[in-house]
């Protein structure tokens, strides 16, 4: 049975690289310890790793606090969180924000499952996902980035403490929720199904969004794709990662096992179940982005797209193209 490498955009972690420097701290460490030290912040909307993400939060949790998640999602960090933000700030209410999430949640991450249901005038969200994120500890924090995700957005144009009038999530394993009470109140309270609940009353619901924010989010940039094509399977997704990481890093199997949640040596025998090699990937990987960039006029020199696939030399990619096509790459560029 094959599986499928959860995914999610790069932007979901620049709250927390911004909160890290408004501390003096330096991200570069607990990037390192979360494997993402490859990261640019420059392209919010680049495949990352989920897995990476979520040990990057508990590695700042570790340090922090268990309630730093809360403390991180702050009021200008929404916008910053990319499509889901740009989505939910859209308005031009709450509740049209929050119901625009669910439609964008594909685009922005594999597995998880967010939804926003209407109960009279109120509203249910409800978070969860379709994998095992973890253990009780790692599904808090992620529980709760994603209640203070929701609450900063019913807070939008407003100074309210918390907008949101029940809170259901599992409690962390040696704090409880007692830590997250300065801002939800008797409003939280523990889980029994391991989801995370919320109910937005009918007032905060409707409450619109303001102007000023709704312009901005209508110019932020948009994907149109989801991350990871339906029915792709292990091989197709480590080709996205793969492809993300070349320019940065080289992708080796140790990286993308760990970003698969399995061992290098399951990783190779399950790429084999599907009729590859890790080697032949990371070769299709290349030769997909080559000829897609040299068609599309995005390479200036060849140079450049030599670095961008993470190869030594332009000799390299040369050797390449020829083994691809038959022809030389400079032919390819001036015949475009």
């Amino acid at each position: 049975m094959s599986i499928c490498i959860p995914l999610i955009r790069g932007a979901t972690v620049t709250p927390i690289r911004r909160w890290l420097r408004s501390q003096g701290k330096d991200p570069a460490p607990f990037m390192a310890q979360a494997g993402l030290e490859w990261l640019p912040e420059s392209d919010p909307l680049l495949p990352m790793p989920l897995r990476g993400a979520i040990r990057l939060l508990v590695a700042v949790a570790q340090a922090e606090g268990p309630d730093v998640a809360w403390r991180i999602v702050g009021a200008g960090s929404v916008a910053e969180i990319g499509l889901i933000g740009h989505a939910a700030l859209r308005g031009p209410t709450v509740r049209e924000g929050l119901l625009r999430v669910v439609g964008m949640m594909p685009l922005h991450v594999t597995h998880e499952l967010f939804s926003v249901e209407s109960v009279g005038d109120a509203l249910h969200v409800r978070d969860g996902w379709t994998l095992n994120i973890g253990s009780d500890e790692v599904l808090h924090l992620v529980q709760q980035y994603v209640a203070a995700f929701v609450d900063v957005v019913c807070r939008s144009g407003t100074s309210d403490i918390s907008s949101i009038a029940r809170v259901s999530m599992i409690p962390h394993p040696r704090a409880g929720l007692s830590h997250l009470r300065p801002w939800l109140g008797e409003s939280l309270q523990a889980s029994d199904n391991r989801a995370l609940d919320i109910w937005v009353d009918r007032d905060v619901a409707s409450r619109p969004i303001p102007a000023p924010v709704i312009k901005a989010a209508m110019e932020s940039p948009t994907a149109d794709h989801p991350l990871v094509p339906h029915g792709c399977g292990l091989a197709g997704s480590a080709s996205v990662l793969m492809g993300a990481m070349l320019p940065h890093t080289k992708p080796t199997v140790d990286k993308i096992a760990a970003a698969a949640d399995l061992s290098p040596r399951t990783l190779r025998r399950r790429l084999r179940d599907e009729g590859v090699s890790f080697s032949d990937v990371l070769e299709n990987t290349r030769a997909r982005i080559a000829l897609e960039r040299l068609q599309s006029g995005e390479v200036q020199t060849l140079k450049e797209l030599s670095d961008d696939l993470g190869y030594a030399n332009q000799a390299t990619l040369t050797r390449a193209m020829r083994r691809w096509t038959g022809q030389l790459p400079s032919a390819l560029l001036r015949h475009r």
